[in-house]
């Protein structure tokens, strides 16, 4: 009876095992058959609220120039962007202008950028934290004492001696610690040493300075930083390492961008002495004006630039000048304003973002002699 039943098992649960295997492959199948079917016919979700991550342009058309005519919502949420008409040469630059400066790219990211800050006889608008060394060769420096810039009034509270010439070399430190992109404060101390006609040679500390920068309107096409630096008297003025009082000086740097490459540094500058002699140390305004272009970039590992810098000093004040008689006392005569202009190139090497070393020389242009004949820059700067 026993083997009776299990041959009749074996005669059908096998068949059905088989059947129920090759139903459940097929219900399987159809299901993945089915599945874009399904995909296809659903339809996305979409919150009309939501704003899709992107970095739009102030620019929505490209009219004549480059530029359109748009009133429409700009960029920025809550803020329109309306350059005004701009169907004439006048209009579109004054678009470009307003797009540059009012109604800027969001997408843009302030940065130190080297065509901006490579002039050697200027200060650098962007703050960045960096260390720089430099060392500065002036040749025939004519009447050193003028406005008690350079040194203090002589045989009186400068050198004892009347100077007419002298060659000078100034080793600087300069520190400068950022906050962000938009403000910084420094530091820098000097070197002396000297040869000058009529009086002993000398070296020694120089007068330090201090000082912070702190940035006005940045933008991609125009950067604009303003500094107010104090000169403090550590230095010996009795044997020309100072000028024997404090000073400031309040700046504006500017840096325009007119190509990829090329950049115009600018900075007017008025150097107030404080405590200086009465009658004899006066101000001196100051401009810088540099054009900066790129030569040659290796990929970020080596970048090439080359300058033109266009540097003036108007002085207000007295200087000493030689005296009537041998041995006798200087003659003390106004400034009444005279400008001293220099003109001269400068070359920069940067590598990796980081480190840069240049040299920038200054050639004295026309009679004025409130200054020396040439002037050799060397820098070395790192940043963190």
């Amino acid at each position: 009876m026993i083997e009776v039943v299990s041959s009749a098992l074996r005669t059908w649960v096998r068949p059905m095992a088989a059947a129920i295997l090759i139903t459940a492959i097929g219900i399987g199948a159809a299901d993945a058959q089915s599945e874009p079917a399904r995909a296809a016919d659903a339809k996305p979700i979409v919150d009309p609220l939501l704003m899709p991550a992107s970095c739009c342009t102030s620019r929505p058309g490209s009219g004549a120039g480059g530029f359109s005519c748009y009133s429409g919502a700009g960029c920025v949420p809550g803020r329109n962007c309306d350059p005004g008409p701009c169907d004439s040469t006048f209009g579109r630059l004054m678009s470009g202008l307003y797009y540059g400066v009012c109604c800027p790219d969001p997408c843009y990211e302030p940065r130190w950028i080297l065509e901006a800050n490579a002039a050697f006889f200027q200060d650098s608008p962007r703050p960045v934290t960096q260390t720089r060394i430099r060392w500065d060769n002036g040749f025939n420096y004519l009447f050193p004492d003028s406005s008690e810039f350079f040194w203090a009034k002589e045989k009186t509270k400068g050198p004892a001696n009347f100077t007419p010439s002298m060659k000078y070399s100034d080793l600087l430190l300069y520190q400068e610690i950022a906050a962000g992109s938009s403000a910084s404060m420094f530091v820098e101390v000097s070197y002396r040493s000297f040869d000058a006609i009529g009086n002993p040679s000398g070296a020694g500390m120089g007068d330090m300075n201090v000082g912070a920068k702190a940035v006005l309107l940045d933008r991609e096409l125009i950067l604009i930083t303003s500094q107010f630096r104090t000169f403090l008297p550590t230095g010996n003025y009795r044997t020309g390492l100072g000028t024997g009082h404090t000073s400031i000086e309040p700046a504006l740097m500017a840096a325009l961008k007119i190509t990829p490459s090329t950049y115009l540094q600018t900075q007017i500058a008025e150097w107030i002495p404080l405590g200086g002699t009465p009658g004899f140390a006066g101000s001196v305004f100051h401009y810088h004006i540099a054009l900066n272009q790129r030569l040659y970039q290796h990929g970020d590992f080596i970048t090439v630039l080359a300058n033109i810098e266009l540097n003036g000093y108007t002085f207000r004040g007295q200087f000493s000048d030689a005296p009537l008689v041998p041995g006798g006392d200087p003659v003390v005569r106004d400034m009444a304003g005279q400008t001293y202009t220099t003109l001269g190139p400068g070359f920069r090497i940067m590598f990796c973002d980081r480190a840069d070393l240049g040299v920038g020389l200054s050639f004295r242009l026309g009679n004025n002699s409130h200054g020396p004949e040439s002037l050799y820059r060397t820098e070395f700067r790192w940043r963190f």
